[in-house]
């Protein structure tokens, strides 16, 4: 639903949250429970999530743009 939520523009700083949330869970889950570094084994680290965390607080600190519905 988040990225429906930002796709479509409705609420997008709720929805960009909320996939920073899921984002820093699949880093932690990769660092603790899998114990995989920055490049990880065979280069499936967690600087993919890294990068999709900063796009998505690009989104949610520029408000969404111009055509965002908000409640």
């Amino acid at each position: 639903m988040g990225t429906l939520g930002l796709i479509v523009g409705i609420l997008t700083q709720l929805a960009g949250i909320g996939l920073m949330l899921i984002s820093l869970g699949a880093i932690w889950k990769k660092i603790a429970a899998w114990h995989t570094g920055f490049w990880g084994e065979n280069a499936a680290g967690w600087h993919y999530d890294l990068m999709l965390i900063l796009m998505t607080a690009v989104i949610v600190a520029a408000d969404g743009g111009r055509y965002v519905l908000m409640a």
